[in-house]
């Protein structure tokens, strides 16, 4: 397995560097393919920081067969998690800005680019792009430019995790990922950076989301109990607060019955969220998926 490229120049030292952050973990197959929508952006003053979270496949490989001295490898001697492979490429980037891509995902060739144009044009301290997981452009949030409280409250423009994200490094040093969180830790991120800076926004899909049978971590919960589910939302009860009721109570219940159809309990699940957190929330998000399915097809 070989990565063949055709070799990139350095963008002159006028330009900032962009340190590109990759956690790994058992995808040898896909990183290579992440990789390459790196080394085909349309900027290239990049260091590429794969952090290799104590993988147990042929990962260290497929690095190896890349000859780029842009890209550096680490790698934790034990898996501890993404949040903890990111922080671990925060602490060692050396740009003066930070992105970061899942190994099972690709940036479009002009994400790095056109972000970074929103950065330094706008003076922003963040940026956000959408991805192509729910479709291409967001209609209703055409001429949109910055991610305010409410927007985050509601959870919009969280479709791509990560990836949708660029930072001044100093920011994401401060920040820093929640280790402690199972689940949506990218949210959680955009919400205490939304809470001190402001984030910009760009309505253009940069991230090609993978959703394919490989390990998700979506693909592995549907099916968990109910108390057990829940339990993967700490980042929603972390944030209790700054929601207020009506929107935690319509997260948990969004989140919650997210792949319902599939699941073999569907009677004791709604019962338990009903009980919980109130029929009208249940019925609210279940009009909300059928509307979607029947509109957009989602």
């Amino acid at each position: 397995m070989g990565v063949e490229l055709t070799k990139n120049t350095v963008v002159g030292a006028e330009r900032p560097l962009v340190s590109v952050v990759i956690p790994t973990y058992n995808r040898a197959s896909l990183l290579e393919r992440a990789l390459r929508s790196v080394f085909n952006q349309t900027y290239n003053n990049l260091e590429i920081i794969v952090v290799d979270d104590a993988s147990s496949d042929e990962t260290s490989d497929v690095v190896k067969t890349i000859h780029d001295e842009r890209v550096r490898y680490l790698r934790h001697d034990t898996n501890r998690g993404g949040s903890a492979a990111r922080n671990t490429g925060i602490r060692a980037a050396c740009g003066e800005y930070i992105a970061f891509l899942d190994d099972d995902d690709e940036w479009e060739s002009v994400k790095t680019e056109e972000q970074l144009r929103i950065l330094e044009g706008q003076n922003y301290d963040a940026v956000l792009c959408t991805s192509d997981e729910h479709g291409a452009r967001l209609s209703k949030f055409e001429g949109k430019k910055i991610i305010d409280q409410e927007d985050l409250r509601r959870g919009r423009f969280t479709a791509g995790g990560t990836g949708v994200l660029m930072a001044k490094i100093d920011v994401m040093k401060e920040t820093m990922f929640d280790e402690n969180l199972p689940r949506y830790q990218d949210w959680d991120v955009f919400i205490r950076i939304g809470q001190k800076y402001q984030i910009g926004y760009i309505n253009e899909p940069f991230i090609r989301y993978n959703e394919g049978a490989h390990d998700r971590i979506s693909n592995k919960i549907i099916n968990l109990p109910a108390s057990a589910l829940e339990s993967e939302l700490q980042m929603v009860h972390k944030h209790r607060t700054f929601f207020g009721e009506k929107w935690f109570k319509w997260h948990i219940c969004r989140f919650m019955l997210y792949g319902i159809k599939y699941r073999k309990d569907k009677a004791a699940h709604l019962a338990y969220l009903v009980r919980n957190y109130g029929m009208a929330n249940v019925l609210k998000v279940l009009a909300r998926r059928i509307w979607q399915k029947t509109t957009h097809g989602l």
